[in-house]
């Protein structure tokens, strides 16, 4: 499948892959003949799409300045927009636990968005991490935070409401290899 834009994303669910297409939004591709993949369905954004995450019936996605978009995909032909949390700086990544969606939001930090009503997603914690939040994975009571420049963010959220930095960051670029 070869796009006109620049892809930024995937997200492989079942037979499709969602398909974070940069300023052609979010495309839905049928992977079942992985020798002929084929277009099933799109959502157009006016934004830049930069991630996606598939989770049920929903594809979350980080729509840089337009923030977290969730799409309706339960008719993966005809997909559609549910709900929007505007967030405070450029959404670029977004990871889904539980009833909540972690967004890394460039120079905002770590936004936490109650997503149990998907029509109407609420800011629920944030954590504004000291770089640019690019990347966000969640593992027990722990928000991990690809941060630029200032390394890796560890950030406690088992007070949801209260994230805080747990033992520090980790500055990537003091750390050597050797083999």
């Amino acid at each position: 499948y070869t796009s006109v834009s620049s892809v930024r994303n995937v997200y492989v669910s079942g037979k499709y892959a969602y398909v974070g297409d940069n300023f052609q939004g979010l495309k839905i591709i049928d992977i079942s003949n992985p020798a002929a993949p084929s277009l099933t369905g799109s959502y157009t954004s006016v934004s830049s799409v930069r991630n996606v995450y598939v989770s049920g019936k929903y594809a979350y996605i980080g729509d840089n300045v337009q923030g977290l978009k969730i799409i309706d995909i339960s008719n993966p032909a005809a997909p559609s927009l549910t709900g929007t949390y505007n967030t405070s700086g450029a959404a670029f990544d977004v990871y889904v636990s539980g009833k909540y969606a972690y967004v890394g939001d460039s120079d905002s930090g770590l936004q936490i968005i109650d997503i149990s009503n998907p029509a109407a997603p609420s800011l629920t914690g944030t954590y504004d991490t000291s770089g640019n939040a690019y990347g966000v994975y969640v593992s027990g009571k722990y928000a991990y935070v690809a941060d630029n420049t200032s390394g890796l963010q560890i950030i406690d959220i088992n007070g949801i409401e209260t994230p805080s930095l747990y033992a520090g960051n980790i500055n990537t670029n003091a750390l050597t290899v050797t083999e």
